[in-house]
């Protein structure tokens, strides 16, 4: 058989292989097993204290009921805190965006790209609708592209009725 690891004792690999129709012989163990022998005796009853075990429960599950508690408060507190900063975040970046989009636009209208103008004033109107100084701006602009294309004079008229 050869050595195969884990302890093989050396009666396993120096066995000769049996001859056909004998019969084999014992096998020798690693150690032997004790004798099992049943004695029974009385033993006196040993009363347990199965309130013991009720109360230890308890106080477990009153503590997990606590902590959960305890972590749901904080879970809560951390995610409202989280969405502000956030809410903040992108109020900041759209103020941000906002007022590129309006230098930008000015910035057109002085080099005559109305066009251009246009589409930045657009833009930021879809960040700040509610801007007196943009909507100024959108209303001329439309205004002068409204004596070349009869699309944007709709435009004016749509952006006339919801600013009233």
């Amino acid at each position: 058989m050869g050595y195969m690891g884990f302890g093989m004792q050396s009666w396993v690999y120096k066995r000769r292989p049996r001859k056909p129709f004998s019969k084999r012989g014992e096998i020798p163990s690693f150690s032997p097993l004790p004798k099992y022998s049943r004695t029974f005796s009385i033993k006196p009853h040993i009363k347990e204290n199965k309130y013991k075990y009720v109360f230890w429960g308890f106080i477990f599950f009153v503590s997990f009921v606590f902590l959960i508690n305890i972590s749901i408060k904080k879970f809560t507190l951390y995610s409202i805190n989280h969405s502000n900063i956030l809410y903040e975040n992108s109020k900041r970046i759209d103020y941000g965006g906002f007022h590129f989009l309006i230098k930008s636009g000015k910035k057109r209208l002085l080099s005559n790209n109305i066009l251009g103008a246009y589409s930045e004033f657009n833009l930021a109107y879809k960040i700040n609708p509610k801007n007196d100084e943009l909507n100024q701006l959108l209303v001329e602009t439309l205004s002068i592209l409204c004596t070349k294309d009869i699309e944007y004079c709709n435009k004016l008229d749509y952006h006339l009725i919801q600013k009233h």
